[in-house]
């Protein structure tokens, strides 16, 4: 029952800006999260129409041995307003996703347009494409699936699990955080296991 109570986290739309190469950007910081929204709205946040976006800006100097610029618009997404879509309203969507984010970013950078040679989206479908992930989560599941977790192993001995299940925040740091404290679970169970067999062994020998 615990475990089926467990939701999944929504997902998300990325807006990809490949620079030409030979052209350059200025910096204007490595994220810049920006909002056209009057008022904080969840409803907003993960709307089909958003204008909730962050762009991750990577600059020469960020990645060594390459020269190129890239930028990254990440949205929040519903998987279900994406799946919803016939392929002409999907492919129409997407597109509309592209230029929307172009136009924000052209408020950063006014003259971006004419120095990208790539532009590409992905939105749920994708990420549920490519990764398998339910619903085509990001984020994994919400706190409910903590506990369940953590338990695993109490219920399969020498079963442990680590991901993104709601601990201090979801996605990348979440699954790093909870990484940390998985392993450091797994060393303790096998320092057990590897002193139980130390002291089976003492036992045989004092007996003989």
């Amino acid at each position: 029952a615990q475990a089926e109570a467990v939701r999944i986290n929504t997902s998300s739309c990325q807006v990809y800006f490949g620079i030409r190469k030979g052209e350059s950007i200025p910096h204007i910081g490595d994220l810049v999260f920006t909002s056209e929204a009057p008022t904080y709205s969840p409803e907003e946040l993960t709307s089909l129409h958003t204008t909730s976006r962050t762009f991750s800006v990577y600059y020469p100097d960020t990645r060594p041995g390459t020269d190129r610029y890239t930028v990254v618009a990440s949205l929040n997404g519903r998987y279900p307003h994406w799946n919803e879509l016939s392929e002409a309203d999907y492919a129409q969507h997407k597109a509309r996703l592209i230029e929307e984010s172009l136009v924000a970013l052209e408020k950063y950078i006014p003259d971006v347009r004419a120095k990208i040679d790539w532009m590409e989206a992905a939105t749920p479908r994708t990420i549920e494409r490519y990764t398998t992930h339910m619903a085509g989560t990001s984020f994994g599941t919400k706190f409910e699936g903590l506990p369940v977790s953590m338990s695993l192993s109490e219920k399969l001995p020498g079963l442990f699990h680590a991901g993104s299940v709601g601990i201090i925040m979801s996605g990348w740091l979440g699954t790093i955080n909870y990484g940390v404290i998985t392993a450091n679970k797994i060393d303790k169970y096998l320092f057990g296991l590897k002193h139980a067999a130390k002291g089976g062994v003492g036992g045989e020998r004092m007996k003989k």
